[in-house]
């Protein structure tokens, strides 16, 4: 179906959108490869052959140094995609990826595995700068499933790496995770910078060319360009008037920022990287019928299906719809899983009856978090700010949401010896209920609206499409035949009347009004495109 999807878009002139948004979502495959290695990487060392042994609380700084620095690399990142662009930023990525996968596979003492996931995970703080490019290259109508790309090939890395993990050793999987690095270098290479960064820096020809690259299309480039360029004017207007200087306390800012964070908090609250970051483990904890790893790629192939059909429903579902219905079940799923730990934590794992329930309460839970939970806060935090703020602003939400994610990887033992694994799979469950309550009733909708139009809406204002009920509309499915030209002119009486226009006019959509020089004409154009 997904398939289908963009073979669909690239029928339609998008071909060369989805290339540069797929190469931009290469660096996804490197994220996916860094947050699933300590799941492969951690059962072997604490494994009584390991050359190499660690503590368990050694282990919980293994897999956490490749969350700590993510703030880090998310704040680096801000910086960069304003100061250097956001294709640069996304090729500096792979500097501290092929770094961190070489000290990690050359390891053979604590310290320089620390060294190696610390270094990985700034590249992965970095990462954001992906959906901030999809952003502003995709267009609106085809934004969701092209930013949702990001998360299936999130997935896919994790698959990658598990089942690498499966046959290899820790240290040969580092080894071979520095080619998905390279790869993602050489591919962003190939692909032109945002047109929107550019115009902003008056680099208005390259904006163009850009444009035209990506479009296929000078008249449909000229329009985008056009529309690029108004809404810089608009804001450098509001800048002026001292309305629209990039400061916190504007409606624009602080109100996305606080439901970003709000979002990013019941994310890592409903317990989605823990499952992800422990996966062998918590399997080995709970028992399952078959092989901890097995059950790892298992629940990796489901994570990589639904990441699928995530991309597909968030095109045709509301971001709140699907907020709701992934919290839900993630709510449902943990509720069992805790019940079922609670009546059996006394009994080892060899001997717990049904033993596939904590295997199919998992399965469940990675599957409808990968329909909206997983996806949904990481596209949005591309799309809710204003251009003037959208780097450093999604720099710093990024890193506050690593900062999250560092606290739940890193708190997860001490909290499960706090309270116990069945405390831990309801404190998960819980927040997950909140969560859901939050994108029912809090979170903004977002699908099929330009970025202009959201940010309008935070500032207090609507579009005059918005108001009209016409989001997510297609502007070309909307727009009218080539030949089909008209005008209106008003009589002596006032009345309007239709009047023929050449229909070999050249112009897309040319509003001319003469009201200025004395005449009441308007005058509406609709021709053919160059």
């Amino acid at each position: 179906m997904l398939v289908k999807r963009l073979c669909k878009v690239w029928q339609y002139g998008m071909g060369r959108t989805v290339l540069a948004t797929m190469a931009a979502h290469s660096n996804s495959i490197s994220v996916g490869l860094c947050q699933g290695y300590s799941a492969i990487l951690l059962p072997q060392l604490q494994d009584k052959a390991s050359k190499l042994v660690v503590s368990e609380q050694d282990a919980s700084w293994i897999a956490a140094l490749g969350v700590i620095s993510n703030p880090l690399g998310a704040l680096l990142s801000g910086l960069l995609v304003e100061l250097l662009g956001r294709r640069t930023a996304i090729q500096l990525t792979a500097i501290p990826y092929v770094v961190g996968w070489v000290c990690l596979a050359l390891a053979r003492h604590f310290t320089l595995l620390c060294v190696g996931r610390f270094i990985s995970g700034l590249a992965v703080g970095m990462a954001a700068a992906s959906y901030l490019y999809v952003a502003e290259v995709a267009p609106a109508s085809h934004r969701g499933p092209l930013s949702a790309c990001g998360p299936v090939l999130v997935s896919l890395g994790v698959l990658i790496v598990y089942t690498l993990g499966f046959f290899a050793q820790w240290h040969i999987v580092a080894a071979l995770c520095t080619i998905f690095a390279l790869f993602s270098l050489v591919a962003v290479s190939l692909v032109p910078e945002t047109p929107p960064w550019l115009a902003a820096r008056g680099r208005t020809a390259e904006a163009r060319t850009a444009l035209v690259w990506l479009r296929r299309s000078p008249a449909a480039a000229d329009k985008e360009l056009a529309e690029i360029t108004d809404s810089l004017a608009q804001a450098n207007k509001e800048a002026e008037a001292g309305a629209g200087r990039c400061s916190f306390v504007q409606p624009a800012i602080w109100k996305p920022f606080l439901l970003l964070l709000a979002f990013f908090l019941f994310q890592e609250g409903s317990g989605i990287y823990v499952v992800l970051y422990y996966a062998v483990s918590l399997f080995q904890e709970v028992g399952t019928e078959m092989n901890e790893y097995v059950a790892s790629i298992w629940v990796a192939c489901m994570r990589l299906v639904m990441s699928l059909l995530g991309a597909l429903a968030i095109q045709k579902l509301n971001r709140t719809t699907l907020a709701c219905m992934s919290g839900v079940g993630m709510f449902l799923a943990m509720l069992a899983a805790g019940f079922y730990e609670h009546l059996f934590s006394s009994l080892p794992p060899s001997s717990r009856p049904l033993p596939w329930v904590p295997l199919a309460c998992f399965l469940v839970h990675v599957c409808v978090s990968m329909l909206g939970y997983l996806q949904l806060p990481w596209i949005m935090t591309g799309e809710l700010f204003p251009l003037r703020a959208r780097g450093a602003m999604g720099g710093i939400v990024s890193s506050l949401a690593h900062l999250l994610i560092f606290t739940s990887v890193k708190t997860y033992p001490d909290l499960r010896n706090a309270i116990g694994m069945d405390g831990v799979l309801w404190v998960f469950s819980a927040l997950s209920l909140c969560g859901a309550v939050f994108g029912k009733f809090l979170l903004p909708e977002t699908n099929g609206r330009t970025l202009r139009e959201i940010e309008m809406s935070f500032g207090g204002h609507e579009s005059d499409k918005a108001k009209d009920g016409k989001e997510g509309v297609d502007e070309e499915a909307a727009m009218p035949p080539a030949s089909a030209s008209v005008a209106a002119r008003k009589n002596s009486r006032g009345e309007a009347v239709a009047a023929p226009v050449d229909p070999n006019d050249d112009s897309i959509l040319d509003i001319v009004a003469a009201s200025s020089r004395g005449q009441d004409v308007y005058t509406i154009s609709l021709g053919r495109q160059r």
